[in-house]
């Protein structure tokens, strides 16, 4: 009876704030593709700017919040741990939904910047600040250069567009002006609802008992990440493979560059020596996830890739719950 009494609002608002998710995933992917088909600009330029930065906005507003408070763990330990479960779990589970075919523009343009954005982060991260020797992390000049690498990423994504890279594969089209509500409502609804599943999960797990040291590294990473994991798991399905896979490339780069970048303008954020493992496993799940379009069949994250992807991180997981 008492779990019932505490537990129930809860349980409701996570299964609410789930089904909301899904929906609006759907009526983001739907919006998206008709968008960029309606500017003449493919669904990867969608995916890794409009879905991308906007299915991370959850990131977003965890990292800066916590940086102001001073609680750097809890939103560093998210953008590590979600960009690794985009990489590997979603990904995965992506794969083996359909394969992922991907174009060769998309691989060697938008792949290495995701390499890149991590290594250029984890190198700030581990390494002590040239002014102060003993600070090892990210201070506020250096989250003006990352800002500043975002931005550069974000414009030359943006500016660059060939009438050959236009999707030919037929898309439902809605007006423009719809298909840019459907598009806001979307992201609107994945980030409302994957809040609500995360806080709802918070409560259920605390009322358990479990930590918050475990909460934060597990639920909230992988809970923030529910959007994208929404919105890629659906566009696979539709066979939107520019969207699905540029979701997860534009979140990752957003997170990496532009959300350490402004959220150290707040706080410098200091790096937990405790974190070093998992974000060098970060930086390797990148690399691996470049290597394998040049691996089995080219250009394409197979069936078989996907469940190794899962494999690996469920894996990781295993070790971070062991430990703690």
């Amino acid at each position: 009876m008492l779990y019932s009494k505490k537990m129930v609002f809860p349980s409701l608002l996570f299964i609410i704030g789930f089904i909301i998710l899904i929906k609006s995933a759907d009526i983001l992917i739907k919006g998206a593709s008709s968008f960029a088909n309606r500017l003449r600009v493919t669904s990867w330029l969608i995916g890794v700017t409009i879905v991308g930065i906007g299915t991370s906005i959850p990131e977003f507003t965890i990292t800066v919040f916590s940086a102001i408070r001073g609680t750097f763990d809890i939103g560093l330990g998210t953008i590590i741990g979600s960009n690794t479960l985009n990489l590997l779990f979603i990904l995965g589970i992506c794969a083996i939904i359909r394969p992922l075919v991907l174009k060769k523009d998309w691989i060697l343009k938008g792949l290495p910047p995701n390499i890149l954005s991590v290594a250029v982060a984890a190198y700030l991260l581990i390494s002590p600040f040239a002014g102060d020797k003993t600070f090892y992390g990210i201070t506020k000049p250096e989250g003006i250069i990352l800002t500043f690498i975002f931005l550069c990423w974000l414009s030359y994504v943006v500016l660059r567009k060939r009438p050959s890279e236009i999707e030919t594969q037929p898309v439902a089209l809605v007006p423009l002006k719809k298909a840019l509500l459907m598009v806001t409502v979307g992201l609107i609804g994945v980030i409302v609802g994957g809040e609500w599943v995360v806080g709802s999960a918070i409560v259920i797990a605390e009322f358990f008992g479990i930590s918050h040291a475990l909460i934060g590294l597990t639920i909230v990473g992988i809970g923030t990440s529910l959007p994208e994991l929404a919105v890629s798991a659906l566009a696979a399905y539709r066979k939107q493979f520019g969207i699905a896979v540029g979701n997860i490339v534009g979140s990752n780069i957003f997170d990496f560059l532009g959300i350490l970048g402004v959220a150290s303008l707040f706080q410098p954020i200091p790096f937990p020596q405790t974190l070093l493992i998992d974000v060098f496993f970060t930086l390797f799940s990148a690399i691996l996830l470049f290597l394998a379009m040049f691996t089995d069949k080219k250009y394409v994250l197979s069936r078989l890739q996907g469940v190794f992807f899962v494999f690996i991180y469920l894996v990781y997981l295993l070790y971070i719950l062991q430990r703690g």
